[in-house]
């Protein structure tokens, strides 16, 4: 354990937000209720957040360490649970060899999908892919029965297969999202891939 526990704080809650788990010990920030911790989408939030100088500040030097150990124990714990278990992937990585600009879209569709799962857009037909919305900081629409929201502006992306749940806390991607890429084109596909691949950190993949 690193750091000292934060001591109660102005900012601080009096106890857990509706609906989130009543034991402070899967909390980043036990005293105050802050920094939850218990699903991987969680402790990624976290680490988001807390990245942030302006939520780091509110607390002392040997505070911050104490949350960011708290929050790096959970993220190990996660990843270990993941690379354990059955039909999970693990996390999307840039070949050495290779600058994220040089990557066309093929090479970032294979990353973030695998092979296997890439080869299988060709078995969604085109009239499956919907758009109902497109602006600059947001693309939604549907593939088949499954909800897709693209935010560009908080970047997340939200969607509802089971593949999805799967592999989403290491920002992989499945065929209908793969699918729906490229029904933005090619161009505009490789942009997007390559902004989440640089930024892969800051990115969030969300169910409903």
């Amino acid at each position: 354990m690193k750091g000292e526990k934060p001591e109660k704080k102005p900012f601080g809650r009096s106890g857990p937000p509706t609906g989130y788990p009543k034991d402070q010990s899967v909390y980043a920030d036990p005293e105050n209720w802050r920094y939850p911790l218990h699903t991987p989408w969680h402790a990624k939030a976290a680490r988001r957040y807390f990245n942030d100088w302006p939520n780091r500040a509110k607390y002392t030097k040997e505070e911050r360490e104490y949350i960011d150990w708290s929050i790096d124990e959970a993220l190990k714990k996660f990843e270990a649970k993941t690379r354990s278990s059955s039909g999970g992937r693990p996390p999307v990585k840039i070949p050495a060899s290779k600058n994220i600009e040089e990557l066309q879209l093929n090479d970032l569709l294979k990353l973030f999908l695998g092979p296997a799962r890439l080869a299988r857009i060709d078995e969604i037909d085109d009239s499956l892919v919907h758009l109902s919305k497109d602006t600059s900081n947001e693309i939604a629409g549907k593939v088949k029965d499954y909800v897709i929201d693209i935010n560009l502006k908080n970047r997340t992306i939200l969607h509802d297969c089971q593949d999805w749940r799967k592999n989403i806390d290491y920002n992989n991607m499945c065929k209908h999202l793969g699918k729906f890429l490229l029904a933005l084109g090619n161009e505009r596909a490789t942009r997007l891939l390559r902004e989440i691949l640089k930024n892969k950190d800051a990115w969030t993949f969300m169910v409903p």
